[in-house]
C-alpha cells in the first residue's frame, strides 16, 4: 500500500530506498519474534530507476541559448537562479526571504512548497534529505538576481493565498515550523500566487522550442549547476 501510494509522486530511486528500508525493518522484527512472517514476501517494486546516463544536463552552448530565450519570460530570475544555486524546484518554490543572509551573502535551504492537484491545495515540507539541509553561497549573479526582485516585491500582484501561513514538520529536530506564505520570494506575475510546480516544465518546454533545443526539465538545470561547479 505504502508502495503504490508513492507510484505517482515520487522517483524510482526513492521507492527502490523505501523498499529496501522497509524490508531491512520488518526482516529484523521477524528476527526478534515481533512478527510472525515478513509481510513484504514476494513484494516487488517496478517503477524503473533511471540510470546515470538519463540525466540531463546542458552544454555551454545550450545553457547560452536557453537564458537568451528565457530572458523574455517572466520567469528568467527563477531559471538563472537555479543555474547559480543548484535548488530544487520544491526548494525554489518555498524560498522566503528569511533564508536570505545579505551580509553573508548566502542562501539558507530549510523548507519546500508544492501544490498538491489531488487536494487543490499547497504544502509546505522539510527538504528531501537531510543532507538537503544547506547554506549556499551566492555568487554575484545570484544575489544580483535575488537584490533585483526584493527591490521590486512591492509592485507584485499579490493573491489571497499568500496571507496563509503553512505548518510542516522539521526533518531535523521534528518540531513543527512555520512557512509564511507572505514572505515568499517568486510570486506569479499574472495570478499573485506562487507558480505551480508542473506549470515550470511546461514554460520550459516553450523555452526549449524557441531556443531550438532539445526539451528537458527542471532538474536538468540542477544537473548542469553540478557540472558546471565540477
Amino acid at each position: 500500500l505504502v508502495l503504490n501510494k508513492m507510484d505517482e509522486d515520487y522517483a524510482g530511486s526513492t521507492i527502490r530506498q523505501t523498499f529496501i528500508a522497509m524490508g531491512t525493518m520488518f526482516k529484523s522484527a521477524l528476527m526478534n519474534d515481533m512478527i510472525a512472517k515478513h509481510p513484504m514476501n514476494g513484494v516487488r517494486y517496478t517503477k524503473p530507476v533511471r540510470a546515470v546516463n538519463d540525466i540531463k544536463f546542458l552544454t555551454i552552448d545550450e545553457q547560452r541559448r536557453f537564458l537568451e530565450a528565457a530572458r523574455r519570460s517572466h520567469n528568467y530570475f527563477q531559471y538563472a537562479l537555479i543555474l547559480e544555486t543548484g535548488l530544487r524546484t520544491g526548494e525554489l518554490i518555498g524560498l522566503t526571504w528569511d533564508a536570505i543572509d545579505w551580509k553573508k551573502h548566502t542562501l539558507t535551504v530549510n523548507k519546500t512548497l508544492e501544490y498538491r492537484h489531488k487536494q487543490g491545495h499547497w504544502r509546505a515540507g522539510p527538504p528531501k534529505t537531510v543532507q538537503s539541509y544547506r547554506a549556499i553561497p551566492l555568487t554575484d549573479r545570484a544575489y544580483e538576481i535575488l537584490q533585483t526582485i526584493y527591490e521590486n516585491r512591492e509592485y507584485q500582484k499579490r493573491a489571497d493565498t499568500l496571507s496563509q501561513t503553512l505548518e510542516y514538520m522539521d526533518r531535523q529536530t521534528g518540531k513543527m515550523l512555520k512557512l509564511v506564505m507572505g514572505d515568499l520570494v517568486f510570486i506569479n506575475w499574472r495570478t499573485g500566487e506562487p507558480a505551480k510546480n508542473s506549470s515550470y516544465d511546461t514554460h520550459l518546454y516553450k523555452l526549449c522550442d524557441e531556443a531550438n533545443i532539445k526539451r528537458f526539465c527542471m532538474h536538468a538545470l540542477r544537473h548542469t549547476y553540478a557540472t558546471r561547479a565540477i
